[in-house]
């Protein structure tokens, strides 16, 4: 397995623009922000006699806030600005040719505003499917390489800050080759959608699983002591074992790295757990072997 250098930002423009950093006291300093730039336009027309346009302005609150919130709030978001135009001509005191214009002016700038909303999900709900493709592996629906590389990092940082264990787990389907000599791809993606549903029914909703290229897959447990991690890659191992049955004669081997503090980058996190499964694959395969880093006189061995 080929285990690259990693160097990514803590703050990933994905984030940023699908909103998904903009949660508690964010949300609601953007709706502020909205609010505020809404009121800001319709004094501003009151002060001038509705002289000057701003209903291009009153687009930006109306687009973030659908960005961040979805449809709904868009939605809602629109029928403010709205009101707030039709209440900003009504106290301008504007003469028109007559007392309906204010409200047909309301009501066009609230279907341009609730086009923009509808427009903005749409946007976004592709941006999201674009990103999620990114992120999973087409065959076994896992996160790929590079998600996985990347929420590895981003636990590393919060092990530093708050000296959490984690365990990497590397494993290998053994005599995977020989299936698909024998039987044919078809059997070899069968045996990985297999392998890949047996290790979703047995992880944590906080576990990172990944399928990293070819037969190899991934996790990362996070927050797990030692003989707990143990315990976890064990079920794993006899659970991808019992779904690998009916593809005989793939069987899997499995590298456990844990690490009671992050005193190195996760690419080396992971090069360990690789090494110890290759142990593994050079022992015979079909087994579990595990190690504690900081390393220490104690090894653990299962089969």
């Amino acid at each position: 397995m080929i285990i690259g250098s990693i160097n990514m930002k803590k703050v990933k423009i994905p984030d940023l623009l699908l909103g998904t950093i903009w949660t508690g006291w964010r949300l609601w300093v953007v709706w502020s922000v909205c609010i505020f730039l809404s009121l800001l336009i319709v004094s501003f027309r009151i002060a001038t006699d509705a002289e000057f346009d701003f209903a291009s302005l009153s687009v930006l609150p109306v687009f973030v806030i659908t960005w961040i919130g979805g449809r709904k709030h868009g939605v809602f978001v629109a029928i403010l600005a709205s009101s707030m135009w039709l209440i900003g001509d009504i106290l301008a005191e504007r003469i028109y040719s007559t007392p309906l214009i204010p409200w047909i002016n309301a009501i066009i700038h609230f279907m341009a505003y609730s086009l923009i909303a509808i427009l903005a999900t749409q946007v976004r709900l592709q941006f999201e499917r674009e990103r999620e493709c990114a992120t999973r592996d087409v065959l076994s629906g896992l996160h790929n390489r590079r998600a996985f590389l990347e929420a590895g990092v981003e636990e590393v940082d919060r092990t530093k800050r708050y000296a959490h264990p984690l365990a990497v787990i590397i494993m290998d389907l053994d005599n995977f080759k020989q299936l698909n000599d024998t039987k044919g791809h078809d059997a070899g993606d069968a045996a990985l959608q297999a392998t890949a549903e047996a290790l979703r029914s047995i992880s944590r909703a906080s576990d990172r699983v990944a399928r990293l290229g070819g037969d190899e897959f991934a996790m990362l447990l996070i927050e797990i002591e030692y003989e707990a991690a143990i315990k976890t890659g064990r079920e794993i191992f006899a659970t991808v074992n019992a779904a690998l049955k009916d593809f005989p004669p793939v069987k899997a081997s499995m590298g456990i790295a844990w690490f009671g503090r992050a005193d190195r980058s996760f690419s080396e996190m992971l090069k360990a757990a690789d090494e110890i499964m290759y142990e593994v694959k050079k022992s015979g395969k079909d087994n579990v072997y595990s190690r504690r880093f900081p390393e220490t006189s104690r090894s653990d061995t299962e089969k």
